[in-house]
């Protein structure tokens, strides 16, 4: 199914975004452990300052649940740590908890729910969740069917997008 696989691509964009913000914003032991795949030392550096209310661990904590690295997958704990990101507007808890309500993942399936996250977050320029919000529009999922809408949060999704032109290797010349 392409909605399924476009959920799956777009899970994915949550721990490249997270780690992305641990990267820039912490560069230790954990952000150490994380790179060499340490992952269940990672997981218990960055659940100790979870639980402290550091906001970029409370991040990596939720993307290690939801893929079940260094800790056994659990979706409902997974969305607990975005929702806790959620509640303080950040956009990327904004999307990653979104998408769960969006996949049903650890809450119950609410497109009505996932609009409104993916709006918060899209307000705040993320450009997954204008991805999300223009196919919701485009669908009439969560939101009333409104191609003007899907229209403009598209736009606002391809302006925001990161380059990530460098993530695979050039073409080789023959």
């Amino acid at each position: 199914m392409k909605l399924a696989r476009i959920i799956f691509a777009l899970t994915l964009s949550i721990a490249f975004c997270t780690v992305r913000t641990v990267v820039l914003a912490d560069p230790d032991e954990a952000f150490m452990a994380y790179q060499k795949s340490d992952y269940a030392t990672a997981f218990k550096l960055y659940h100790e300052r979870a639980l402290k209310g550091v906001v970029s661990a409370q991040g990596v904590v939720g993307t290690l649940y939801a893929f079940g690295r260094g800790v056994k997958q659990d979706d409902n704990q997974a969305a607990f740590w975005f929702q806790k990101l959620a509640e303080q507007g950040n956009a990327k808890g904004q999307f990653a908890l979104g998408e769960m309500y969006l996949a049903g993942r650890g809450v119950p399936q609410d497109y009505t729910k996932a609009a409104e996250l993916f709006r918060n977050a899209a307000e705040q320029g993320e450009p997954f969740s204008a991805f999300w919000l223009s196919m919701l529009y485009e669908q009439g999922q969560g939101v009333p069917k409104d191609p003007q809408q899907a229209t403009y949060w598209k736009r606002k999704s391809d302006e925001n997008m990161p380059d990530i032109s460098d993530i695979l290797p050039p073409p080789q010349q023959k």
